[in-house]
């Protein structure tokens, strides 16, 4: 019995060895990933840019709600805004046959309401400009794609047609998806599309955000050196960087996996955005209040993902409204000491691994990485096989209730 016991033993002790020499990248970056020391929120929205007055209206109400919900200093609560520049000019494009490329630009008299709308929330500390294009489609693609598609010349010649109803393969800005799979840009071409992006951004703004959102998080090294090179200095991610569109248009498979705080080209730094928040497709603030807590014990900032058409739609706009306003009056009252930050801030505060954002308590650390191993989805089955995931809540609970006192006599 004893010798069963002892091979028992050595099995899963070589099983527990063998898995974290199998994932010891992963692990490590788990371990090297920041803990918070308190919830952090913010509020990612994507897809603004020309449109009708009645969208400077929207943004107008959403930052009235934002500045009502303040955090323990006070601050309100803070929407990024992922800012698209222009749009195609679908008349002139289509009066051209198709041959060349015509956008119609937020610097436009008729967008100026919107343009003040924006300028006013960042006065007010309630919006943060971001990075997400001069269109949100490559423009060459999008013409190689209209001379054969009738559907797509139909969406030109509407004037009330918005970006979100663009084919997704077409969304992706930074490849050429003009066929599929698409392809990668030139270098060249890439360069000369962000910094025109740049010097617009200083036309209506004053200011070249250094926060960038890849459309639909397809972009490559290439994109990244150029953002770097004119100023950028975070990019935000799903966790995930996509480089590619299958020949069915979808998502090809992702290049890396990436967590908070990493860097990339040129040292720009990386933060995940992985919760959602869209009421126009029946997103509730519960799922927010669910969000929150879930990233908080795990050490990590959340980043709620939503987009400008939750909010313009003529049928759910008012409902969107309030229901944002009852998700962060609800993480306040849940998390009363959460700190709202726009995403550069956040950016900047993972470059200093001594700001007052970060746990210093190696228990506490310890527990949180525990945590991150148990939630990683592409852990679940080796943890199993292994035994480490009926073993680790345990380790979990035990460090969680070790008073930091009694930790110090050991």
């Amino acid at each position: 019995m004893y010798a069963f016991l002892l091979i028992a033993g050595f099995s899963l002790l070589a099983a527990w060895v063998l898995f974290f020499f199998a994932n010891r990248d992963l692990l490590l970056r788990l371990w090297r990933e920041p803990t918070l020391l308190r919830p952090v929120l913010i509020v990612e929205s994507d897809d603004w840019g020309p449109g009708p007055e009645a969208d400077a209206q929207a943004l107008q109400r959403i930052a009235a709600i934002l500045a009502r919900v303040r955090d323990r200093e006070h601050r309100p609560a803070v929407m990024t805004l992922g800012v698209v520049l222009g749009k195609p000019d679908g008349a002139a494009i289509l009066a051209d046959n198709c041959g060349h490329y015509h956008r119609s630009g937020l610097g436009e008299a008729r967008y100026a309401p919107i343009v003040g709308a924006m300028r006013q929330g960042c006065e007010m500390g309630v919006f943060a400009l971001q990075r997400h294009g001069l269109e949100h489609c490559w423009p060459e693609s999008l013409l190689v794609r209209a001379r054969q598609d009738g559907v797509l010349r139909a969406w030109l010649a509407d004037p009330e047609a918005r970006s979100e109803a663009l084919p997704s393969a077409l969304q992706s800005r930074w490849v050429d998806a003009g066929t599929l799979p698409s392809r990668p840009l030139p270098e060249a071409e890439v360069r000369r599309a962000v910094m025109d992006e740049a010097e617009v951004f200083l036309t209506l703004f004053g200011i070249c955000p250094p926060v960038a959102v890849p459309n639909t998080f397809v972009w490559d090294d290439a994109v990244e050196r150029a953002w770097a090179q004119s100023g950028v200095r975070c990019v935000v991610t799903c966790g995930r960087q996509y480089q590619a569109r299958g020949a069915d248009g979808a998502l090809a498979a992702s290049a890396r996996r990436i967590v908070n705080g990493e860097s990339g080209q040129s040292g720009v730094r990386y933060l995940v955005r992985d919760a959602y928040f869209e009421p126009i497709r029946g997103h509730r603030a519960e799922q927010v209040w669910e969000a929150v807590a879930r990233r908080t014990a795990l050490g990590r900032p959340t980043l709620l993902e939503t987009h400008r058409e939750s909010f313009i739609d003529a049928d759910h706009g008012d409902t969107a409204l309030a229901e944002l306003e009852r998700a962060l009056a609800g993480v306040v009252e849940r998390h009363p000491d959460v700190c709202f930050i726009s995403t550069e801030r956040l950016a900047d505060a993972y470059a200093d691994r001594q700001h007052a954002l970060w746990q210093r308590s190696m228990r506490a650390r310890s527990v949180t990485f525990l945590r991150r191993l148990l939630a990683e989805a592409g852990l679940s089955r080796p943890l199993k096989l292994c035994g480490l995931y009926f073993v680790l809540p345990m380790a979990v609970r035990l460090l969680a209730t070790v008073t930091p006192s009694a930790a110090g006599r050991h």
